[in-house]
This record gives C-alpha cells, sequence and structure tokens, in this order.
C-alpha cells in the first residue's frame, strides 16, 4: 500500500503528516421500531413484569409467605404450571403440612384466611388461628366421580381436615353440634368461602366431605360456582 510522503516542509517539523483516519465503529442494530436495543439486564427485567408466573410469585413474596418455588410438574395429565410449596401464610397461620399447589390458588388461599378465617375466630372463639391441618393439596387423580381430572391434579385444590388456635383447643371439621360456636364458625368459614372459590364442599353436601372442606378454583363458564 503506498503512504503519501510528506511535503518538504515537513520534514523541518513544519505540519507532521496525520495518521490515517480510523475505520469508523459500527452504530448498534436499531429495533425493528427504529429505537436502539435495550439493555439485556432491562429488557429482562420488562420481560418478567409481562410474565404472569413471575409477577404471581412476587405478589406472594409481598404478602409475607413463606413457600418455595417448584419446577412445573407434569405427571401424565395432571400438571401445575407454576408450583409453589406453602408452609407459612400471613399472620404466621401454619399450613400442616407443606402443601404443594398452583401460585395462583395460593393467593386465594390467603384471601380466604386473611377476609375469612381470622375474623371468624376471632368473632366466635376470641381466638386466632395458628395452623390450618391440610389433608390433600396436589395429588394426580380422578375426581370421585370419575368424570373427569380432580382440581387436585392441577394443584387448584386443598382439603382443609382442621384448624389450631392460640387460645383453645384445635378443631377438626366434621358435622357439629347444633348450637355450638364450633358449628356456628365451620359454617361461616364454609359459606364465605364461596366468594373466593368456585367450588367449596364440606359437611352437609355429601358423605364423601362431611369430614373436611374441599376449596377449588374450577373455572366453569359463566363463572359458575358451587357452594354446598
Amino acid at each position: 500500500m503506498a503512504v503519501a510522503l510528506p511535503e518538504a516542509g515537513a520534514a523541518q517539523g513544519q505540519n507532521p503528516p496525520l495518521p490515517p483516519p480510523r475505520p469508523d465503529r459500527p452504530a448498534p442494530p436499531e429495533k425493528p421500531d427504529g429505537k436502539p436495543p435495550v439493555g439485556e439486564s432491562a429488557e429482562q427485567k420488562a420481560t418478567d413484569a409481562d410474565d404472569p408466573d413471575t409477577a404471581c410469585i412476587e405478589r406472594l413474596t409481598k404478602l409475607g409467605l413463606r413457600f418455595e418455588k417448584r419446577p412445573p410438574v407434569q405427571e401424565n395429565a395432571c400438571r401445575i404450571g407454576n408450583p409453589v410449596s406453602v408452609s407459612v401464610l400471613p399472620n404466621g397461620v401454619e399450613v400442616a403440612p407443606a402443601s404443594l399447589m398452583e401460585c395462583s390458588f395460593a393467593e386465594g388461599l390467603v384471601r380466604w384466611v386473611n377476609e375469612v378465617v381470622i375474623p371468624r375466630t376471632s368473632e366466635h372463639f376470641q381466638s386466632a388461628p395458628t395452623k390450618l391441618l391440610i389433608g390433600t393439596s396436589y395429588q394426580c387423580r380422578d375426581q370421585r366421580s370419575g368424570a373427569k381430572l380432580s382440581e387436585h391434579a392441577f394443584g387448584n385444590s386443598v382439603d382443609v381436615m382442621g384448624f389450631e388456635f392460640d387460645k383453645r383447643p384445635p378443631l377438626t371439621v366434621r358435622v357439629q353440634a347444633e348450637g355450638s360456636p364450633e358449628a356456628a364458625f365451620q359454617s361461616a368459614v364454609q359459606k364465605d368461602a364461596c366468594a373466593i372459590f368456585s367450588t367449596v364442599l364440606g359437611p352437609g353436601a355429601d358423605d364423601d366431605h362431611d369430614d373436611h372442606l374441599h376449596l377449588d378454583m374450577r373455572v366453569r363458564k359463566g363463572d359458575y360456582r358451587i357452594c354446598q
């Protein structure tokens, strides 16, 4: 490659030759909308904010639950897309044993305990709940009728067997003595659960539910609910 020699004056210290120009750096690629690309971390944050699974986990964290995020469950036709193992609800109410469920169902369980169980415990027992006793949460099985998969198969249901309290003996879900504080409490938490869950079955519904409260969030046409 030929290089231009300096003029005579340059040899005497006048106007020394300039180095050859550096090639311009290529401009960063533009996004289809003409805007420069967002940094990777900011872009990831935007993606996470739009992800409903991530948003649900963040809400549980802000609510103060004690839980573990678990990998998605796929067992034959049974599945949980965004599973969490919940051990303690807000206000220190323990879930015993720790129960695997869909993240969105955990939010419903928090609502029920905060809006129904805690105030009804105070009203009827002048006490506070300390523990939910769970019989079944996730379980890959059909409904008892065998017609279709149970909501337990999607982590979208729990069976509550009883409650423990700070100032009185535990209560086991069953047909309670008529007119008793236990009957009034159990009836209230069962009835008021219908505003939160799409299926509520318990004592009085049928023989299969005389010893627990079945709560689930099955989606039905027209927001149809079963409350018995």
